[in-house]
């Protein structure tokens, strides 16, 4: 095996010995926030929660002699060494701040790979720590899995990937998934009943869209709209239109370029050739023979419909995107006049990437971290080390000092890291889940023009037991039928029809422009009664078919439009409201499942 670089610092194990007569820092306890800082002394054992553990055993303070050993997986080398400096840097502010005599930090580089972290978990193991802290990559944690499950270590990782977690593994990170699920029934609980989603099409969307389901079923919410995007691309457009009804501006450009063909179409009708038409019930275009005062009919028809831009489908729209793609996003409401009783809704994306720029998101809602733990955390830092953490830097922290609690009760078990109460860091409440998942106490946050206000602060203590859900990943649901379902199918009615002896089966005639089927209904000069203009093609009712029919009554505009006079039928009832002209519907266009 390679040899790798470690290192065991010995100011980690001096900082035990010093911390109490150099820089002490008072630990926060679950019932109140001090300085966003983890404490070890009040935070740790459900002593403050209303939760309790019938079965949790009695647990005694190991003799001073005795210290555990934890390592963190890092890396300190190669393309991610920035990060993991940062991270190996908050490590060691936590175990400064924290007097415990018990514990050990042993720093071992992974390079930022697979195979070094491999490495770095072997030889971790084989010099005798207890748990793991790391590593950073998913691709990290999955090569130590075998590792650590066979020398029976737990690890606390910061991949929040679902493939990995669970047996022994757990994640501290934040996850998208809960960050939905609490703006999703926040926002139901406000009384907003139907979502849509703009997410990236890839594991990420899968993981929104389940979550999203999962919470809005809960509260009796439905999903109604989805677009998933390529998480590189720059045009995002066609995915924000198949969530938003058409603009009049796009159907009145349809409609002049519609009437514009037709006028042509006059020379073919003329030299006695058919005129393509649109099948409203197949959206497919087709010839049929016309006279010159049924194209005319036609014409003066389409140029009198009024357009009306249908409604949204929706009253709440989550977006789960940063920095400028988050504004890009925004800008593309403004373009579709997204109003303002559609609220918009984020993740702790949000954060970071001054959504207040953009006006559509000016009054949005979104889920986050609380803010002051962090601020305080950061500038503590930067104090120390002359620049700002990432976001993430607060995690190994509170990594750090959830294993001195635990050193202190001198074990790293499964019952006492999962110990259902939780415990208090930099990012406030937390706990690890049974299934490697983690819950966050989380706030809910409102998007002003100058900053954020807080909706719905983050919970003090958590005030149930955790809800395991069995799995939070499902590869391709994003387009599953589970996720929105079809519409449903019109029960289709059978009705005989007889026209000059001849007999055929009406399917769908409850419907608007339904066909009849089966036998060659044709006549020559045969009259009919058109219902109002619907669209280019067909009227309401049955869309009995001729040739050279005569129009009757109200505007007739097709001879392929209306009830065949006599002929027993059914017709659907005229809309309320002035159809537009449209093409058909744009397709949903969510693509395959990676």
């Amino acid at each position: 095996m390679r040899h790798l670089k470690f290192k065991i610092f010995a100011s980690c194990i001096l900082s035990v010995c010093a911390a109490s007569c150099t820089h002490p820092v008072r630990l926060t306890s679950v019932q109140s926030v001090e300085q966003g800082v983890f404490s070890a002394a009040d935070a740790d054992l459900a002593t403050v929660s209303q939760i309790k553990s019938a079965t949790q055993p009695e647990q005694k303070a190991l003799p001073p002699s005795e210290m555990m050993r934890v390592g963190l997986l890092l890396p300190l080398s190669g393309k991610s060494a920035k990060l993991g400096e940062a991270l190996r840097n908050a490590a060691m502010m936590s175990l400064f701040d924290i007097s415990s005599g018990r514990l050990v930090l042993q720093f071992y580089d992974t390079e930022g790979t697979a195979e070094g972290a491999r490495n770095a978990s072997e030889l971790a193991i084989s010099q005798g720590v207890e748990l793991i802290i790391g590593p950073i990559f998913s691709e990290e944690v999955r090569a130590i899995r075998e590792n650590t499950h066979s020398a029976d270590i737990g690890v606390i990782t910061f991949s929040s990937h679902p493939s990995n977690l669970g047996d022994g593994v757990y994640t501290i990170s934040t996850l998208t998934s809960q960050q939905v699920e609490h703006i999703i029934g926040y926002a139901c609980d406000k009384g907003y009943k139907r979502f849509a989603i703009l997410s990236q099409d890839n594991a990420m969307g899968d993981i929104v869209a389940m979550a999203a389901k999962s919470a809005a079923d809960r509260c009796g919410a439905t999903i109604t709209k989805a677009g998933f995007y390529y998480s590189k691309t720059d045009n995002l457009q066609p995915t924000v239109q198949q969530v938003m009804p058409r603009l009049v501006e796009e159907m009145q450009k349809e409609k002049d370029e519609e009437i514009e063909r037709l006028e042509k179409a006059r020379a073919d009708v003329l030299a006695g050739l058919p005129v393509k038409m649109k099948n409203e019930e197949t959206g497919m275009e087709e010839e049929r023979m016309m006279t010159m005062e049924e194209l005319t009919a036609t014409i003066e028809t389409l140029k009198n419909t009024e357009i009306v831009r249908d409604p949204f489908e929706f009253d709440a729209l989550l977006i789960t995107e940063e920095g400028s793609r988050l504004r890009s996003l925004g800008a593309l409401l403004s373009y579709y006049d997204v109003p303002k009783e559609v609220k918009i809704l984020g993740t702790s994306q949000w954060a970071n990437s001054s959504p207040s720029r953009e006006p559509a998101l000016v009054g949005g809602w979104f889920s986050n971290l609380p803010f002051a733990g962090f601020e305080q955390f950061s500038a503590r830092y930067k104090k120390i080390y002359g620049e700002k953490p990432p976001r993430i830097a607060s995690q190994a922290y509170d990594a750090v000092a959830l294993a001195a609690v635990l050193a202190e009760t001198g074990s790293f078990s499964y019952d006492n890291l999962t110990n259902p109460s939780g415990f208090r860091g930099v990012d406030g409440l937390f706990r690890l889940l049974p299934n490697g998942l983690s819950e966050r106490g989380l706030e809910v946050l409102g998007v002003e023009k100058r900053g954020y206000v807080t909706l719905s602060p983050a919970p003090e203590v958590f005030e149930t037991e955790p809800v395991i859900v069995p799995n939070v990943y499902e590869k391709g649901f994003r387009y599953s039928p589970e996720f929105i379902p079809p519409p449903p199918v019109e029960e289709l009615i059978e009705e005989t029809i007889i026209v000059d002896g001849q007999t055929g089966q009406g399917s769908n005639l409850q419907g608007q422009g339904s066909n009849t089927h089966g036998s060659n209904i044709q006549g020559s000069n045969m009259p009919v009664e058109g219902n109002a203009f619907q669209s280019a093609v067909s009227a309401q009712g049955a869309n009995v078919q001729g040739v050279g029919t005569q129009g009757s009554g109200s505007t007739a505009v097709s001879p392929f439009a209306g009830q065949a006079s006599g002929v027993p039928t059914v017709s659907a009832p005229v809309s309320e409201r002035p159809q537009p002209f449209v093409t058909p519907p744009i397709s949903e266009g969510l693509g395959t499942a990676n």
